[in-house]
């Protein structure tokens, strides 16, 4: 008896697996070819999806895989329609610019969300929001955002942000219809988000800050047209006057053991006259440089005899000054010469 019951149920498991893999089946078929015609994306299963978001459905269902998914554009923005398998379906709009502030809305038959980071922010409608910080997530509750809560349709279960996404949740086995309808619910509410803060730009850690950069690449020298010349001329010991003499003695310390009376009194004080000095290097006849010479002025030049003449004393009585003539009419002051032209006065006597 109790085989029967369990071949009885067993049979029952097959058949209720069978109609829920046909009805599968059909769901994806009919999808997508909704797909097909709107001009979207059909894929069968895409397991990796779903660790895109955390949030909301998510947090209880986000070990499932994502089926069915339909992706594509609806006015402008970029949304993704997907099955948790046979728990929700989903709908996920980006947006292009996202907040670090999220919100969360569901019905008040729900249970809150585990999220430890969000909080109340109040009840509109049959609605119940929720959010990281409600001070600021209070300026995005006004009017318009009023008037959409209280106008959600009943298929539209929950609704939240995360990011630069926001999604929302439907009842499995919804039709077409019930889908667009989604999408249009969660771009709405997308664009009512924008007033939320932008996302904050990360600030570098203490480790970006001790992480050693790469030394910056030192600049190859440049070549120089004088350096050549120079470093010849450096080498010519006559236009160094840094270097010193050629000595020709030593400077060791004399022993007097070793040296004569006579050799010893040589040293006296007269023995730097008498002993006789270097003699120069003789330096060839042609080695000064005409760039070097030094042409004298020859404006500053003045012959011997003006300078003895200067320096003798003028022995002669000063003559009175005579008045001069009165010009003729006609004539200009001085003759023809210049105004300050003296005649010759025949050399100076003796």
């Amino acid at each position: 008896m109790w085989f029967g019951l369990a071949a009885i149920a067993l049979v029952g498991a097959i058949v209720l697996l069978y109609f829920d893999r046909v009805q599968r089946q059909r769901s994806g078929h009919a999808r997508q070819v909704w797909a097909k015609a709107q001009g979207y994306t059909y894929v069968s299963v895409e397991p990796a999806l779903t660790s895109t978001w955390r949030r909301g459905a998510l947090a209880k269902l986000g070990y499932l895989s994502a089926v069915d998914v339909v992706t594509g554009i609806r006015k402008g923005e970029k949304f993704v329609l997907f099955d948790l398998e046979d728990a929700a379906t989903l709908v996920a709009v980006r947006r292009q610019i996202g907040s670090d502030i999220d919100i969360d809305m569901r019905l008040k038959t729900a249970s809150p969300p585990k999220d430890a980071d969000l909080e109340l922010l109040g009840a509109i409608g049959d609605r119940v929001v929720f959010a990281t910080n409600p001070e600021i997530a209070r300026h995005a509750v006004d009017q318009r955002m009023v008037a959409f809560i209280e106008t959600l349709p009943d298929t539209v279960q929950m609704l939240w942000s995360e990011g630069n996404w926001t999604l929302g949740m439907l009842n499995v086995g919804t039709s077409a219809r019930d889908w667009e309808t989604a999408i249009d619910v969660v771009l709405r509410l997308s664009g009512l988000l924008h007033v939320l803060p932008p996302v904050s730009e990360p600030r570098p850690n203490d480790e970006d800050r001790r992480r050693p950069r790469p030394p910056a690449r030192s600049r190859e020298p440049e070549f120089d047209d004088e350096t050549d010349w120079r470093d010849e001329e450096s080498d010519d010991d006559r236009f160094d006057d840094r270097r010193p003499a050629d000595r020709t003695f030593d400077d060791r310390a004399v022993d007097p053991d070793e040296f004569g009376p006579d050799e010893l009194d040589a040293g006296g004080p007269d023995a730097d006259e008498a002993a006789p000095r270097p003699e120069r290097r003789a330096e060839p006849a042609d080695t000064r440089r005409p760039s070097l010479a030094v042409v004298p002025d020859a404006r500053r030049r003045e012959p011997a005899e003006d300078r003895e003449a200067a320096d003798r004393p003028d022995d002669r009585e000063p003559r009175e000054p005579s008045e001069p003539a009165a010009p003729r009419s006609g004539e200009r002051p001085g003759g023809p010469f210049h105004p300050g032209f003296r005649p010759y006065q025949g050399p100076v006597p003796q």
